[in-house]
This record gives structure tokens, sequence and C-alpha cells, in this order.
């Protein structure tokens, strides 16, 4: 797949999870408190009076929004078509004149060297074509002592081998790939709750104690459009923690820090947040390997 196809089929995918998500009030809130001053480790008026980058921003805008909603003088934000403009205008209405919004790539960012006081760019880079392309181009952008940050999947683990091989088979058998695209949370529960009624058919008595409230909980619409980002993205390049640290200790950045947080998910991924938080935990490397690298520095 050449670049611009594989560009054009991610960013079709993505805007049809986004505007499921921004559909959805649970978990367009639990987007737009996703960034804060607590997790990035830096004073609460951090983003006061800084012109900040939103490379890859999304359809709903969301790390631009919680930039703006923390002080940020102004926000530049961009996505790879037009798509954008249909839902992100409504999600930043209450912050019109402080910031812009652009299609853009952030392999060939459309901006002059040292422009921004910080850069983020979170779940875009291993959907690039080149990794470290679109890193190079994210530094350049960044002005000395300014931050760079960014989410990057990384490498290895046993969730990553099973999601591999989920992605070949979605992209290889048609069967597959229909139910993946036509997945939805009510087909979630019911499977579920067929296995129970078998349980209970055969006299497990544990089927008996699966509340149907709980059903509905842990298999939401969140967790559906999660499994459709990791299966019907065409790429997910992978990278290790110690790659990326080193690349930024080459091209001038120093203060590295690697970020980690709690997610506070409603659905099944609740018991999976320890794994993610704790991510050099033993149990966390056997199924996350690198985990989900959040790197935070500051440009020379």
């Amino acid at each position: 797949m050449d670049r611009k196809e594989l560009e054009q089929k991610t960013r079709k995918i993505f805007h049809g999870i986004h505007r499921m998500q921004g559909e959805d009030k649970q978990i367009y809130h639990r987007l737009h408190t996703l960034l804060s001053t607590e997790y990035l480790k830096v004073d609460k008026d951090f983003f006061r009076g800084k012109t900040c980058l939103d490379a890859g921003c999304g359809s709903n805008a969301n790390a631009t929004y919680n930039m703006l909603e923390l002080g940020a003088q102004k926000v530049y934000a961009f996505d790879l078509d037009k798509s954008i403009f249909e839902m992100a205008p409504r999600c930043l209405k209450k912050f019109e004149g402080r910031y812009e919004l652009r299609t853009g790539n952030v392999l060939q960012i459309d901006f002059p060297d040292n422009t921004f006081d910080f850069v983020h760019c979170a779940g875009v880079l291993h959907h690039t074509h080149d990794v470290y392309a679109g890193l190079k181009e994210l530094a350049r952008v960044t002005q000395p002592g300014g931050t760079l940050y960014f989410d990057i999947y990384g490498k290895g683990g046993l969730v990553r081998d099973m999601t591999t091989f989920l992605r070949e088979k979605y992209a290889g058998d048609k069967a597959f790939h229909s139910m993946v695209d036509n997945l939805d949370e009510d087909q979630l529960r019911d499977c579920i709750r067929w296995i129970l009624a078998v349980m209970q058919e055969k006299g497990d008595e544990l089927a008996d104690k699966v509340p149907g409230e709980l059903i509905e909980i842990l298999f939401d619409r969140d967790l559906v459009l999660t499994i459709k980002d990791r299966i019907q993205a065409p790429v997910y390049h992978e990278n290790s923690e110690e790659e990326l640290v080193d690349w930024l200790k080459r091209n001038g950045f120093k203060n590295i820090t690697r970020l980690t947080k709690y997610p506070r998910y409603k659905n099944v991924r609740r018991f999976l947040s320890p794994l993610y938080e704790r991510f050099d935990n033993k149990y966390a490397r056997l199924f996350y390997g690198s985990g989900q690298v959040q790197l935070k520095a500051t440009k020379s």
C-alpha cells in the first residue's frame, strides 16, 4: 500500500470511529479529559500564553479542546483531510478566535522551524508511512526550550501479537471483515447473554450470578470502537521506548520523561487499566510489551 492510499484509508476509518465517539456523551467526556497538567507533570498554568500544535487532531479535536481549556493562547490543529471540519468546529465552538483548524500531514508539517511552545501528537505516528519522518517534523516545529509530547504504539506483548493477527485476517477474510465492520454493542451483549444462557441450561451456577446490568456496562460502544480501531487500521507500527528515547537524545532533546496514567474506562477495559498504568510490571510486559509509549521532552 503506497503512502497516499494508506493515508486515505486510515483517515476514512478514524473519521467514522471519531464520529461515533462524538455521538456518545460518555466517550466524549472521557476523550475531553485525557490531557491534563497533572498527567503531563507540569505546573497548572503551564499552557498560559503558549502557542500549541495538535498534529493529527482527529475529528473531535479533543486534545485541542484540552489545551484551550487549560489556557493556551492559540492552538493550531490539523489532520489529513477536510472531514475534520464536519465535527471539530462544533467541539471547539466556545474557543472561537483561539484556534485555527486546517488540513495537513504530520510527515510534512506546513509551519516554519521553531514555531510552537508545545507540540502534541497522540495516536498518530504509528499509523503513518514513516514514524521517524513524522518525529523529525514534530521536532523541527518545536521551538528551543519548548516541549514535544507524543503517544505511540509500543513494541511486543501477547495482545499485540493477537491484534496483528486479527488485522491480517481482516485484510484477507471477507466474512471476518464484514463482521468487524458491522459489529456493535448490541451484538457483543447478545453474545455474552447467549453464553450465559447455555451455561444456565447446563447447570453452571455462576451464570445466575452475572447481572444483566453488568453486561450493559462492560460491553459498551466505547469497547466496540476500540476493537474497530485495533483491527480496521491498516498499519500499527511498533516502537520500543528505548528506540524512541535514543532518537530524542540524538536529535537534541533533554528532560525526556515517560508519562503514564490510570485510564478511567466504564467497560471491561477497566480491568486492563492497572496494566496500562504500571507498564513496567511483569504482567504488563507479558501482555503489552513496551506498552503505550507516552513521552515528553524539551528541545535544547
